[in-house]
């Protein structure tokens, strides 16, 4: 099983024999922590975010949560994401938009949330900046902002409008494209940082 820093890890501190598929039942039975994402039926260990990428999540998430507070829109922190199309799938995005009530279960955001944001680390930047793209872009994921910390910058992807990101830098307001009249001011979440 690999680690998201590219090492190797085990499971029940067991060596595996052969490498197998895991299913969403599997990965439902591993311990709590540390995380697990799935990645079509491969389980990979999520690294501990650091300070920073936390600050930024809560500064992030407290931006969209005043922003949706009229309206179906739900706001959820690390939630387990089963898209669509990938059977073997569950991803754990730092911050998801969810605006369809059905698509929210006890466990999980089952199909694609309005939108997603992902803190770039060592650790997640090539998955989050392929794998995750491609997979939320073609399960329906309206929204999709990638923040690098190191840059203070957000590459937001709304495909509805163009396949090619736009750059956000630090103090640039982006506009949150699945609602009408929603600023998020990067100057104020970056400040921290």
């Amino acid at each position: 099983m690999k680690r998201e820093d590219g090492g190797e890890t085990m499971l029940n501190q067991q060596a595996e024999p052969e490498k197998r598929m895991y299913t969403v039942e599997d990965w439902e039975k591993l311990p709590e922590y540390p995380k697990f994402e799935l990645y079509d039926g491969e389980p990979v260990m999520l690294a501990q975010p650091s300070f920073e990428h936390q600050e930024i999540v809560v500064a992030i998430g407290a931006k969209l949560r005043n922003g949706i507070k009229n309206g179906p829109c739900r706001i959820a922190v690390e939630p387990s994401v089963r898209l669509n199309k990938r059977k073997n799938s569950v991803f754990i995005p730092d911050i998801a938009v969810v605006c369809d009530p059905k698509k929210i279960t006890t466990n999980y955001v089952v199909g694609a949330p309005d939108l997603v944001v992902e803190i770039l680390s060592p650790s997640t930047a090539a998955r989050d900046r392929v794998l995750k793209l491609n997979a939320y872009r073609d399960a329906g994921v309206r929204e999709y902002w990638l923040v690098n910390p190191v840059f203070k910058t957000v590459d937001v992807f709304f495909w509805e409008e163009s396949p090619v990101a736009k750059l956000y830098n630090d103090g640039d307001k982006i506009k949150v494209s699945i609602f009408d009249d929603f600023i998020v001011d990067l100057g104020e979440v970056f400040t921290s940082t």
